[in-house]
């Protein structure tokens, strides 16, 4: 069985005791208040019926004392013909309130007849209806007693009305007769009514009794049969669950071939089919990794030894460009030598080509050794590796713009720096070479226009870089130029009215692209320039690439 099946009976078996308890108690609860109904509906009512008896027969007894006494006084010679009317209508009275009490009074017994006979009916219990015919019996009596005392009583007023004052003895015997007989009755009644009542209550009570043993009965039974069974649903997924546990220990501890058993049919049996087969893949995945990491290791040797090669490379490298350096410079500088000289001693002597030869000559030796110097700054600035750390770039631009303090005096440029520049993890030395580069590029190209020259250094945070925007209101560059100009020595203007060798944008590039960032250009002829290069938020300061 599965475990949910388990788990599913022991919550039906649960479900399916509350049902059986809810029923049973439910069914005693409703004996329960069909006794304690029967206590409020009959044997109060009962009760009450009675006891609305037994006061009008005391008010009738009150009331026939004073007509008593009222036939007693009239028997006297001595009373005043108007003291007799006055006693004759009180006598009258006195009758019409016997009358109605005793009207009320047999409608009360009818009353407890009618109850008594519903309660007799509806009974189910026979001790219970035993009780009530005992309790019909008595209002029979009751009524009986009533009627007769009720005409005996009746008889005296008329007999007082017509004249007759003085009541004999026999008479008063028998109405006293009557009423001591009405009185026992009554006291049977409410004694009846007791007994019934105190059966019906003491049902109720054998009912609690029972409810409460059935109920405890069934609640133990349930708790036992309920242990039981979550000792076995325990046992069955326990035993399972170790078994997984000692098969992970031994894969944790490197032993992958590893096998459970899978004859169970719950989820453990499927949770045992899926381990098993993850064994077998983590047995293969292991065989495939080894044979990776030999291969790896061949490919780590295989790259240390083109590490030591292309260190070596470098490094001759780097001799050969000083030595070609060196090898270049040294035939230009004795180029520089005679052309001084000739400059110095038979300039005046030559003719205007002359003249114009010469001077060409000394600009074509400075141009190379521009070309020189600039090779080698983009060599040094592709090849060295400095540390990443927090540079204010606002500190930045102040060195930059102090270091081309006279270039700006001497142009009158408007220079104007975006105050609060950020702090950004980069390699301080290239990035100061950037803005020494484009700075110098915007004073060049924007000083030969008929307006002043205005520079703007401005910052725009992304979400994930921070971006740097110079800009110029220089000559400006045609959209058709806008990638080629980041090529190393790319001029797109070849006169002698801007000098450099076109070697600084290849150098901004070579050091963004370093950084993993990019730089871009926005422009157009005549229209200014705005050089805008990024820089990535998630470098990682100290680092040493």
């Amino acid at each position: 069985m599965r475990i949910s099946g388990k788990i599913a009976l022991l919550v039906a078996f649960f479900l399916g005791v509350l049902a059986v308890d809810g029923y049973v108690g439910s069914r005693l609860i409703a004996r329960m208040n069909t006794e304690l109904h029967g206590v409020v509906n009959n044997d109060v009512v009962l009760m009450q019926t009675a006891t609305q008896i037994t006061r009008y027969q005391l008010q009738k007894a009150i009331v026939f004392e004073r007509a008593r006494r009222i036939a007693e006084e009239l028997a006297y010679q001595s009373v005043t013909p108007a003291r007799k009317e006055h006693l004759l209508f009180h006598t009258k009275l006195a009758k019409t309130n016997f009358e109605e009490l005793s009207k009320e009074g047999a409608l009360n017994i009818v009353d407890g007849k009618l109850l008594v006979d519903t309660g007799i009916r509806q009974a189910r219990d026979p001790k219970a209806a035993i009780r009530l015919q005992r309790v019909a019996a008595v209002f029979k009596e009751i009524e009986k007693a009533h009627i007769h005392y009720d005409a005996v009583i009746g008889e005296m007023f008329n007999a007082v009305l017509a004249g007759k004052y003085e009541l004999s003895p026999d008479d008063l015997g028998q109405i006293h007769r009557d009423e001591k007989k009405l009185t026992t009755e009554l006291q049977n009644l409410v004694g009846e009514v007791q007994t019934f009542t105190k059966g019906t209550l003491a049902n109720a009570r054998a009912y609690e009794a029972t409810a409460e043993i059935i109920l405890w009965f069934t609640l133990i039974a349930s708790l036992l049969a309920s242990f039981i069974l979550a000792l076995w649903i325990m046992h069955s997924i326990s035993e399972p669950l170790k078994a997984l546990v000692g098969a992970a220990q031994q894969i944790g501890d490197g032993r992958l071939e590893v096998s459970l058993a899978e004859n169970s049919r719950d989820e453990f049996g499927e949770l045992s089919r899926a381990f098993n087969q993850m064994s077998r893949q983590l047995v293969e995945a292991k065989r495939t990794l080894e044979e990776q990491s030999a291969t790896l290791k061949r490919n780590l040797d295989l790259t240390e030894q083109q590490k030591k090669d292309l260190e070596k490379v470098n490094r001759e490298l780097d001799r050969f460009v000083q030595t070609v350096s060196h090898d270049i410079r040294s035939p230009l500088m004795g180029i520089v030598w005679y052309a001084d000289y000739l400059k110095n001693n038979y300039y005046d002597t030559l003719d205007k080509k002359g003249q114009d030869s010469l001077d060409g000559a000394c600009r074509s030796v400075e141009r190379a050794n521009a070309l020189i110097q600039d090779l080698l700054t983009l060599t040094r600035i592709s090849r060295v590796r400095n540390p990443y750390q927090h540079v204010q770039i606002g500190a930045l631009v102040e060195e930059v713009t102090a270091n081309l303090e006279y270039k700006i005096k001497q142009n009158r440029v408007d220079l104007r720096v975006q105050p609060n520049l950020p702090t950004v993890i980069c390699d301080g030395i290239k990035i100061k070479e950037v803005f020494l580069n484009l700075l110098t590029n915007a004073i060049k190209f924007s000083s030969k226009q008929e307006v002043q020259p205005k520079i703007d250094i401005r910052y725009v945070e992304n979400t994930d870089t921070h971006e740097f925007i110079v800009r110029d209101n220089g000559i400006g560059i045609d959209p058709a130029h806008h990638e080629e100009i980041f090529a190393i020595f790319k001029r797109l203007d070849v006169s002698e009215k801007y000098e450099g060798t076109g070697a600084g944008l290849s150098i901004v590039k070579s050091v963004i692209d370093d950084h993993g960032g990019k730089v871009w250009v926005v422009s157009g002829l005549g229209m200014g320039s705005e050089f805008h290069f990024t820089i990535p938020k998630g470098l990682e300061s100290h680092k040493q690439a």
